[in-house]
């Protein structure tokens, strides 16, 4: 089965590795809402590939409902490409034949560069409120945020401070956060968010999610951390929940690898012109591709 991403990771290639660059304000945050704010401003300060690939492994847990009768794991990988500019994705598996396989194309990327593609790129969600985090209009909250009503409150302060851990080695301030309406809408439920630089290293938001177009919607509690990979700031770890009564899933992903290719052809993107270059029979782009890039990286 082919499961579309979810905050799906990005392990580079080329072994990148995090890059923190401080904050350039001259008076650090003081409050929750000043370090909230410098977070999304850091973020958006990343910049946002035109294309990637990646690949992604997923660790499945099933456990049934009500009364514990035992549980199973399976393993799954599964191969991406997105077009960033509008958001189309196209999800497959390679086949034996190494010819192109089938895809699902659909635009509804929820992949490791969402955070930052919200902004400007607006992706409906078909089928109620589905998994994306609430980063919309992310380029104007630096300029509106000092006369405009926050969208949250913050549950964990205490006289002004609040807590400071570690996630992954860096310290963090933890905000907890609590919509003041719309709390479908308003998602974020926590964040994590590096002392020194305002990067986020980690975020946990609720809504909800189907792994598949033809899978029921359920409620979804998602939890993500972030990395730097090659100079974007992605998801590098998802770990969320899905039901499918009487099995209850969680799904801990990772991505095993990310490209950012310079182009990629229009028709991966198009379900019409991708079904007229898979019936001819022709090989499979994105596994070339990855091959290449393999190559590229071990020479």
């Amino acid at each position: 089965m082919i499961r579309r991403s979810l905050w799906t990771l990005a392990i580079a290639l080329l072994g990148a590795t995090p890059s923190v660059v401080p904050q350039d304000s001259a008076t650090p945050p003081a409050t929750a809402q000043q370090i909230f704010d410098a977070s999304f401003r850091r973020l958006q300060s990343y910049p946002v590939p035109p294309y990637a690939v990646w690949t992604a492994t997923w660790n499945i847990r099933q456990r049934p409902m009500g009364y514990y009768t035992g549980e199973t794991t399976s393993v799954e990988t599964h191969r991406y490409a997105i077009r960033l500019s509008d958001g189309m994705e196209n999800v497959s598996d390679a086949i034996p034949t190494g010819k192109l396989p089938p895809a699902e194309i659909e635009p509804e990327f929820l992949g490791p560069f969402a955070w930052t593609m919200r902004s400007s790129v607006r992706v409906a969600p078909r089928g109620g409120v589905m998994m994306q985090p609430d980063v919309e209009g992310l380029k104007v909250i630096a300029t509106v945020v000092a006369i405009a009503q926050s969208p949250y409150g913050f549950a964990n302060t205490r006289n002004g401070t609040f807590p400071i851990e570690d996630v992954n080695g860096h310290r963090s301030f933890h905000l907890e956060l609590r919509p003041q309406t719309e709390p479908q809408r308003r998602n974020l439920r926590d964040l994590w968010i590096d002392a020194q630089t305002y990067d986020l290293w980690k975020a946990h938001f609720v809504g909800t999610y189907r792994p598949v177009p033809q899978a029921p919607i359920s409620p979804t509690d998602v939890t993500v951390y972030f990395r730097d990979v090659l100079g974007s700031w992605v998801v590098t770890r998802a770990i969320w929940t899905w039901d499918d009564a009487p099995i209850a899933y969680t799904f801990d992903v990772t991505n095993d690898e990310i490209g950012l290719p310079a182009s990629l052809p229009d028709w991966l993107f198009d379900a019409k012109e991708y079904q007229r270059h898979q019936d001819a029979g022709e090989p499979d782009y994105i596994g070339q591709l990855l091959q290449r890039m393999r190559a590229g990286s071990n020479g």
